[in-house]
């Protein structure tokens, strides 16, 4: 269709430019705090193109071993750079370790003999990580409404509606709690053609990190 115009190498490159301006207003004193909002689209649409990775991969279990390296790679550096470069401030982001188990999940509930138990153990742990079970919803929505675009995009907008709350005041809505912004994803996720494009995976499980131990220690200078 004509207005199904980004690969998935266009979407990961809009959303590692936004996700960079998110985390400057994460780690950097003074910068403007509509810099999140720019953020709000970045997890899901990430999740949705981790379903898509997840039925285009030739070997799901070793997709989600890798996601669990880089998870516990992200760990220790995550706890160097807080040792070197204390601040107020930790480092909470490991959106790897979310979306591991979010494949360790689709791979369990897709089993034709469910493991009642490690499904449970799958949910407790990712009630813990970064974006708790909304990840788990997203990964859900997106895989398994994937071929009804209406179901999926009424069940997005429903799990971004839930984080209105407090009233539609400019404060709750946009300093508060401006996570419903991730709505505002939907419409890319629509224009995703389903061709990857140019495969260049590392860059982005390198970069995320990077830039995050980066913005941390420009911040530590800054407030020092």
């Amino acid at each position: 269709m004509r207005y199904q115009i980004f690969n998935g190498f266009v979407l990961k490159m809009v959303m590692a430019i936004f996700m960079v301006f998110d985390h400057i207003a994460q780690f950097i004193p003074g910068t403007p705090y509509w810099f999140h909002w720019l953020g709000r689209l970045v997890a899901p649409i990430f999740i949705f193109l981790l379903t898509e990775g997840y039925i285009h991969t030739s070997d799901t279990k070793t997709y989600m071993k890798r996601l669990f390296t880089w998870a516990a790679i992200m760990f220790v550096g995550n706890s160097i750079v807080w040792l070197f470069f204390r601040r107020d401030i930790s480092i909470p982001n490991n959106i790897f370790f979310s979306m591991a188990l979010g494949i360790a999940f689709l791979i369990n509930v897709e089993k034709d003999d469910r493991n009642r138990l490690m499904i449970f153990i799958i949910l407790l742990l990712s009630a813990f990580a970064e974006g708790s079970l909304m990840v788990t919803a997203l990964v859900f929505i997106f895989h398994f409404f994937k071929n009804d675009k209406v179901r999926l995009s009424l069940a997005y907008i429903i799990v971004s509606a839930i984080f209105i709350q407090g009233g539609f005041t400019y404060e709750n809505l946009f300093i508060e709690n401006p996570q419903w912004m991730m709505v505002f994803a939907l419409p890319f996720i629509l224009m995703y053609n389903g061709k990857r494009g140019p495969n260049i995976k590392y860059f982005f499980y390198i970069f995320y990190p990077v830039h995050i131990w980066i913005l941390y220690i420009l911040g530590y200078f800054m407030v020092k």
